[in-house]
């Protein structure tokens, strides 16, 4: 049998099982945090082996890399039109859990362990706050791209990890604008 003729199902049984481990991963690291998140938890919550965490990463940290780096993509803010950038961004931010893929929550509840917190500032540096400021172009794009992180993981904080009372109806069309304006002044 050539491998032409070879069986493809392996391939595409790997590739699902391996993304329902990281889409487990990636929804255990941002409700409990990297310390409370066990590796069974998440081969639990995706249907598969524990041993096929190893296999396919690693290692647990190697796992949460893999698990963020795929939530940290640049693109989907640098793809927003400058014009309409702010209400872009607060409408990403504030979508329902279904629809965001907002990795903050997963990065916050990392912090407390070392080597978590060490690949997150990598790979937000790396995947995110490097490509933005490059965007945003040599005019104090550096700036522009840690007050992006600022406004994005205050809200993010504050709606997810220990939401404030405030916002349990949502933002008010007053704050919203606020939050748009703030966002699109780093453009404008």
């Amino acid at each position: 049998m050539s491998m032409a003729d070879a069986d493809p199902r392996p391939q595409r049984d790997a590739a699902r099982t391996r993304a329902a481990i990281l889409h487990a991963a990636q929804q255990a690291f941002s409700t409990k945090g990297y310390l409370d998140t066990g590796v069974r938890d998440i081969t639990a919550a995706a249907g598969v082996n524990p041993a096929l965490v190893s296999r396919y990463f690693g290692s647990k940290e190697k796992l949460y890399e893999a698990a963020l780096s795929q939530l940290l993509n640049a693109d989907l803010v640098l793809n927003f039109p400058r014009d309409q950038f702010g209400e872009a961004v607060v409408r990403m931010l504030l979508a329902p859990a279904p629809q965001q893929r907002n990795p903050l929550p997963m990065m916050l509840l990392a912090s407390a362990d070392p080597t978590a917190r060490a690949i997150t500032d990598r790979l937000l540096t790396e995947l995110f706050l490097e490509p933005l400021a490059d965007w945003y172009g040599p005019e104090r794009g550096a700036e522009k791209a840690a007050c992006f992180a600022l406004l994005a993981s205050g809200l993010t904080l504050y709606r997810q990890v220990y939401p404030l009372a405030a916002l349990d109806g949502g933002l008010s069309d007053e704050t919203r604008r606020w939050l748009a304006g703030a966002f699109q002044s780093l453009i404008d």
